[in-house]
């Protein structure tokens, strides 16, 4: 049976959360990168650097990785994959101690690298109190379940097929704009911009979206003119007028 959590935001997030041991909210929790991207078939893994940037305390972190289905559309949903029998992509260690001041790895694996279809991954990472298995002092009945506000980070990985092609299409109508993808692979809006046309020196910046494949994003603009995005793709990068 398919293990599916709901949305959650994209690089911090913030947990209310019920555990077997305390969390923290204050770790000293950097990551080196929120992105990565699998952009050639032979190369399967790719590394993310967890920096302790706490010169007195040890960190210590839960890293969970999901599947998202049907991304970017009504329906996406996380799908766990901790405890799948045959899962496609991992994250290892998933528990790891970092010592003060210095950093460790977590590789992210990639385990078919032959697939025809762009998948995308999140991989929470989540900075949590001593478990009881490394904490000497706890009691034999272990620590009661506490409820914390927790701040985790999450890191976005994409698996692009070979061959990978972005089709950016844009309608518009009035304000509203419509960006849509028919492609086997995503695409991201940046540096969005945009000026009102009775006032030239009236110019506000545009929010960025990522464009999955088969999936489409709407924005209301705040004037009627023309704007403006970078828009990267497989291919590179380049400027996008929404007329």
């Amino acid at each position: 049976m398919k293990n599916t959590v709901g949305k959650m935001a994209r690089c911090a997030l913030i947990f209310l959360t019920a555990t077997t041991y305390p969390v923290v909210a204050n770790a000293d929790l950097l990551l080196d990168k929120v992105v990565v991207i699998f952009d050639d078939q032979k190369q399967t893994k790719k590394d993310i650097s967890v920096i302790n940037d706490d010169p007195d305390q040890r960190l210590f972190v839960s890293v969970e990785p999901f599947q998202v289905e049907q991304p970017g559309t009504e329906n996406e949903s996380l799908k766990a994959l901790m405890h799948e029998e045959t899962p496609s992509f991992l994250a290892t260690p998933n528990k790891l101690i970092v010592e003060p001041g210095s950093q460790s790895i977590v590789r992210l694996l990639n385990l078919e690298p032959n697939s025809q279809e762009e998948r995308v991954y999140r991989i929470n990472y989540l900075p949590i109190e001593k478990p009881p298995e490394v904490d000497s002092s706890q009691a034999a009945d272990g620590v009661a379940p506490v409820v914390e506000i927790v701040v985790a980070y999450q890191v976005l990985a994409i698996v692009l097929p070979p061959n990978p092609v972005a089709k950016p299409a844009v309608r518009r109508n009035g304000k509203r704009a419509l960006f849509s993808n028919e492609g086997n692979a995503n695409y991201l809006l940046s540096d969005g911009r945009q000026c009102d046309p009775s006032d030239a020196s009236r110019c506000l910046d545009l929010p960025g979206h990522r464009v999955y494949a088969g999936s489409s994003w709407s924005l209301d603009l705040p004037f009627n003119g023309p704007a403006e995005y970078n828009i990267r793709t497989p291919a590179g990068s380049r400027p996008l007028v929404v007329q």
